[in-house]
């Protein structure tokens, strides 16, 4: 094994181990309280991801006081503690069940103090190493394969709209530390595959899935689909490296000129690999084109089989790509990069702009129209997750649209308001009063829309709880004054139709996400589910 010094950036930072040693050390960090339950209340923290490291100026446990502080500095933290204090706090048997697994060295610049060889945390109810975000003797660069971390805010989003529905072959592509694959496996995949270029990628998704004993989980390294190739999956996730760059850093994080060197490959790729019926799932950044937003992009990559394939593309957030140039301008830019050079790149391949938010690719399972669209889901206003189950409403809901009977049927349906709605009016002082000037409806989940409507649409909002046909709704309308009488049925389930659409609305038919019992949509900062 190589050994870290201060020059070299440690090649295998871990020993991969038996079953029983594996054991030990999960049994370790449980007994001595090292959860993400345990540790958040420590340290106020609504999730993992909201951690702040002791070099980073956190305030609370300063002190290592027990060994979940401990635990904390070591592998959290990542700092060089006195093997004294190591000693004071966990006895013999559990250092040896850290050292078994060459999770934790002596300091070569001082032999009394020692510092752990990787970043180990829970996440999802799992144990998860991924490589340090600094070098331990402080003089090192991070190696362009560095294994980036399952606990940061992209990666919970990421998570969080992965849907836990049962599916027999799972396949996890830019796996990293293989965090999907190894949930997969555990609670809905009969088998996960992780796959990542790199061999240190690959090495670290094997040592966590034998640290969770997830038997069912294959870490395979290749480029992209490669180790697979002849087998198809009923689920592809992938969180890919998806940031411009004219010249590439970290293997995790750069991806050509466009960002979608990776992801176009990934897309590309499918109708091979993605069996009828299945879906894929991707966070990245792509980008619109002259003349060609995202989502037909996305259908042009699918090649002579794009007429099999469903595509979605939820924004979550939008940058111009003035903005980009301009952003990346203040960051002082990347490795090769100018100014003049990244203008330059971006007029010659026609983006408009750079689209953040998760695509979603369904090959249909029978013969039938397919549909491509593009929902604003709101998954980078800062304040929440986009769920599974929202996006899953969004694929369940244009599938219905295809029907052209759906608007007649919607008539004799008892719509229901969603209750994730704000309304606003704007109305002036006159002579007669106030007057009414205009309505806006905002729908906050599971699409996020801003609409302006009629001034009666309100009164059908709040009279749409589930119990009145689409017909009767309209005789009160009439019979209130608020819709003309020549208004018809057919023109009534149109609009129907499109208040369902937007979210507005739902019927038993196609029912929108509901939280569960005091809940609503998770704010970011709070743990994916786990099951």
């Amino acid at each position: 094994m190589q050994e870290t010094t201060d020059r070299v950036w440690t090649s295998e930072p871990f020993r991969d181990g038996t079953v029983d040693e594996y054991a030990r050390l999960r049994a370790m960090l449980v007994r001595n309280g090292y959860t993400a339950e345990m540790i958040c209340e420590r340290l106020g923290l609504g999730s993992m991801s909201e951690f702040t490291q002791f070099r980073q100026g956190r305030e609370r446990m300063r002190d290592m006081t027990d060994p979940l502080s401990l635990l904390v500095r070591l592998f959290f933290d990542l700092e060089k503690v006195p093997w004294a204090t190591v000693r004071s706090f966990l006895p013999t048997l559990d250092i040896e069940a850290i050292e078994a697994l060459g999770l934790i060295r002596t300091a070569h610049s001082d032999e009394t103090l020692c510092f752990a060889t990787v970043l180990l945390y829970p996440v999802e109810g799992l144990y998860i190493a991924s490589d340090r975000n600094f070098d331990a003797e402080g003089s090192v660069a991070l190696p362009e394969d560095v294994v980036y971390a399952a606990v940061t805010k992209n990666t919970y989003q990421f998570m969080a709209a992965l849907p836990r529905s049962p599916c027999d072959r799972f396949l996890e592509l830019c796996a990293g530390t293989g965090i999907a694959a190894l949930v997969a496996a555990r609670d809905f995949a009969g088998q996960a595959v992780a796959s990542d270029i790199t061999e240190r990628a690959t090495r670290f998704a094997r040592f966590n899935a034998r640290l969770n004993a997830q038997e069912n989980v294959e870490a395979v390294q290749g480029d992209l689909y490669a180790p697979v190739r002849g087998r198809t999956f009923d689920r592809i996730v992938a969180h890919p490296p998806y940031v411009p760059a004219i010249e590439a850093k970290y293997v995790y994080r750069d991806a050509g000129e466009d960002g979608e060197q990776i992801t176009r490959r990934i897309i590309e790729g499918l109708p091979e690999f993605l069996a009828p019926g299945g879906r894929f799932y991707c966070l990245c950044s792509m980008t619109d084109r002259r003349g060609a937003p995202l989502e037909q992009r996305i259908r042009g990559m699918l090649g002579a089989k794009a007429d099999e394939f469903d595509v979605v593309v939820t924004r979550g957030r939008y940058t111009s790509a003035a903005q980009f140039v301009f952003e990346r301008a203040r960051d002082g830019l990347g490795p090769g990069e100018t100014l003049a050079s990244r203008i330059k790149g971006f007029e010659r391949l026609e983006i408009e702009g750079l689209v953040y938010g998760v695509i979603v690719v369904q090959r249909r399972a029978h013969p039938r129209p397919v549909f491509t669209t593009r929902r604003n889901l709101s998954i980078g206003d800062g304040t929440r997750f986009v769920e599974a189950a929202e996006i899953d409403w969004v694929l369940r809901w244009e599938e219905s649209a295809l029907d052209p009977a759906l608007p007649a049927r919607l008539l004799d349906q008892a719509p229901r308001a969603n209750p994730a709605l704000q309304l606003r009016q704007l109305a002036h002082f006159g002579e007669d009063g106030w007057q009414l000037e205009q309505t806006w409806v905002d729908v906050l989940a599971p699409v996020s829309v801003q609409a302006e409507c009629p001034p009666w649409v309100p009164a059908l909002l709040v009279d749409a709880n589930g119990r009145l046909s689409g017909r009767e709704h309209l005789a009160r309308l009439k019979q209130r004054g608020l819709a003309p009488e020549q208004a018809t049925e057919e023109e009534f389930g149109l609009l129907l139709f499109r208040f369902m659409s937007a979210a507005m609305i739902d019927t038993a038919e196609c029912p929108l996400p509901r939280p569960a019992a005091g809940g609503g949509p998770r704010r970011q900062g709070q743990d994916p589910p786990t099951s």
